[in-house]
C-alpha cells in the first residue's frame, strides 16, 4: 500500500454530536491505528462542544467583533475548548483548521473526493492519533470510505449533522458519561452539509 487510507463509521447525529470510529492505514505503520472520537457542531446545545474531540463551526458572517477572521476565529474557539484535538471553521470551499496547536488553510480543490469540511476534521483527528506529522497531511492524496449507520435520506435538504426532518437518529449521545474518550490502538487484524454520497448509502445498513 502506498496510499493512505481511511475508513470512517459514523452513528446518524444526535443534537449536532457524531460518534465516528475512523481507521487509518499508512506506509509509514506497520498496523492499522484505529480512533474513536467525538464531534461535534459548534451549534450543539451546551455542554456538547466542551466535550467535543473534534469541534466543526461554520464561520459567521455576522455577529463578530469588526476585523474578525476566521484564523482569529478558529484559535479562539480551539483556546475555549482546549479538549478538542482538531477545530474545523469552514466558509464555502475554504477551511481554517487548528491541529496539534497548529494552523492550516485547506481549500477544496477539483480532485478531492467530494466530503464534507466535518469530515475532513475526522480524518485529521486519526492523523494526529497515529503520530503523523501535521505537516505531511495531504487531503487530496488520502482515501477515505465512510458509512453512515441508520441513515435515512426521506428529505433532500435532511443534513445527518443536525435534526433535519427524515434523518433517522442511531447510536445518539446521552451525556458526558457516554461520551467515548479518544482512543488509539494498534489491531493486527488487516457543499457542506455533512451528508453521505450515494456511494456510501449503500453501506449504510451494514
Amino acid at each position: 500500500m502506498t496510499t493512505p487510507a481511511v475508513r470512517l463509521t459514523e452513528a446518524v447525529p444526535q443534537r449536532g454530536v457524531r460518534r465516528t470510529l475512523a481507521t487509518l492505514l499508512h506506509p509509514d505503520r506497520a498496523a492499522r491505528i484505529t480512533d474513536e472520537h467525538l464531534r461535534v457542531r459548534l451549534s450543539a446545545p451546551h455542554p456538547l462542544p466542551l466535550l467535543a474531540d473534534v469541534l466543526v463551526a461554520e464561520f459567521p458572517l455576522v455577529g463578530l467583533p469588526p476585523h474578525e477572521d476566521p484564523v482569529r476565529y478558529a484559535a479562539g474557539l480551539a483556546d475555549c475548548h482546549p479538549g478538542a484535538l482538531v477545530v474545523a471553521v469552514y466558509r464555502g470551499p475554504r477551511c481554517w483548521l487548528r491541529f496539534g496547536g497548529r494552523a492550516r488553510t485547506l481549500v477544496r480543490e477539483p480532485q478531492w473526493p467530494a466530503h464534507s469540511w466535518a469530515v475532513w476534521a475526522s480524518v485529521a483527528h486519526v492523523w494526529l492519533v497515529a503520530g503523523l506529522e501535521p505537516a505531511a497531511w495531504d487531503p487530496a492524496a488520502v482515501r477515505v470510505v465512510r458509512t453512515v449507520r441508520g441513515y435515512s435520506p426521506a428529505s433532500p435538504w435532511a443534513s445527518p449533522d443536525g435534526l433535519g426532518s427524515g434523518a433517522s437518529v442511531s447510536g445518539g449521545v446521552g451525556g458526558a458519561g457516554s461520551r467515548a474518550a479518544s482512543r488509539a490502538r494498534a489491531s493486527s487484524a488487516s457543499a457542506d452539509p455533512d451528508r453521505p454520497t450515494e456511494e456510501y448509502r449503500d453501506s449504510a445498513s451494514r
